[in-house]
């Protein structure tokens, strides 16, 4: 039939079928006598599923493997990875749309997506704002076995007065922890999104950030998926944000318990 016919029949425009051919994802069988293109009925069931992968926005390429592959298990594999990768997408935009729907109600908020990292956890007790010692102990610990640190953080525990904590030190995924004594985990932290705030207060008045937080959250019906954690960085970890986890977007895993 001719491109005309196949788009009438397949509800495929032209263009996106003249698209589809010239990514290699669509042959026509033939060309006609004065140079159009021609196809055929078997074609019709394969320009539909190329039509609606791309629609479901699917990338060019992993159609092409798609199209390939004849082993059934690996089709359905990449079936579910394209409905988690949208899953993903589609939880970010709702964050995204929340985010902007409450952003004049506090604009020193904002969103973060935080990739996957490992921590290594290690506990603490102290005063509120005191847990300064504590850190440098810790991070001296990690640099003398040379574990390079990304970036250092701080989630409470319990107490009111003496403040229980655990301090965890981002740390490269592969790096090896052979040595290290007194820590509590080493966990693999899966990607997620934050509401953040930074914090420029003096460190004994962190309880205020927290209950800012806190109140933002509630005010505009953010449903934490985890702790706050008080977010160390730059040189000697002296940039502090708050997070909220808010969307879990890998899974969390423990790899060592102590």
């Amino acid at each position: 039939m001719s491109i005309q016919a196949f788009s009438e029949r397949t509800g495929v425009s032209k263009s996106a079928l003249r698209f589809y051919e010239s990514k290699n994802l669509l042959s026509s069988v033939g060309r006609s006598a004065n140079g159009y293109r021609l196809y055929s009925d078997d074609q019709v069931a394969i320009i539909k599923l190329i039509s609606s992968l791309r629609l479901a926005d699917v990338p060019i390429k992993e159609i092409h493997m798609y199209l390939k592959v004849e082993d059934e298990d690996t089709r359905q594999k990449m079936l579910e990875n394209w409905i988690q990768m949208i899953k993903k997408r589609q939880d970010i935009l709702n964050v995204s749309l929340h985010y902007l729907e409450s952003y004049y109600s506090s604009d020193h908020i904002y969103l973060l997506e935080k990739s996957p990292e490992n921590i290594i956890w290690f506990s603490a007790e102290s005063e509120i704002g005191n847990f300064k010692e504590h850190v440098i102990k810790r991070g001296k610990q990690l640099e003398r076995l040379n574990i390079p640190l990304k970036s250092c953080y701080l989630k409470y525990v319990s107490g009111t007065d003496l403040i229980k904590v655990q301090i965890g030190f981002g740390v490269p995924f592969d790096i090896q922890t052979k040595g290290l004594t007194e820590f509590d985990l080493i966990e693999q932290m899966g990607s997620c999104i934050c509401i953040a705030m930074p914090f420029t207060d003096p460190i004994t008045k962190i309880q205020d950030g927290y209950r800012k937080l806190i109140n933002y959250a509630n005010e505009n019906e953010w449903i934490p998926t985890g702790s706050i954690l008080e977010w160390y960085r730059g040189e000697d970890f002296t940039d502090l944000d708050l997070l909220m986890p808010v969307t879990q977007m890998g899974k969390r895993k423990d790899l060592v318990n102590v």
